[in-house]
């Protein structure tokens, strides 16, 4: 799971994003700030196997060039939220692809990256166009 991490701190830092790892109370939940380049990630807000995928998405705001989720209409939270978590999923699968890591299901590979089920889809779709 380290190497995980690892890999996802790297994809931040090699997109000349800043990361900022602060150790918080659980209900600090882990963002974007899109002005400043910035992804801030609370390890207490999540699992330790969920980390790649959080620190990911919140990449995937910068990247997709997010407005702050503040300014926005409840309909475009949503959309942008779904796109940041495709956005880190497929990273993630990239990351197991290079590794030579095969799955049997979809199941096994979102436990393997603490992917959560609603990308159930994202992943089996990932999953039938790289066989």
């Amino acid at each position: 799971m380290d190497n995980a991490i690892d890999f996802a701190i790297n994809a931040v830092l090699g997109y000349g994003v800043g990361i900022e790892i602060t150790y918080q109370r659980p209900d600090f939940k882990s963002c974007a700030v899109v002005q400043h380049n910035l992804v801030i990630i609370n390890p207490n807000a999540n699992p330790k196997p969920m980390l790649p995928f959080v620190i990911l998405h919140e990449l995937g705001h910068i990247v997709l060039a997010h407005h702050e989720l503040d300014c926005v209409s409840p309909s475009a939270k949503i959309k942008q939220e779904h796109e940041a978590d495709e956005f880190s999923t497929e990273l993630i699968w990239t990351y197991s692809q290079r590794l030579g890591i095969s799955y049997n299901n979809a199941y096994d590979f979102m436990s393997a990256f603490g992917i959560p089920s609603k990308m159930f889809g994202t992943v089996v779709n990932l999953m039938k166009f790289s066989v």
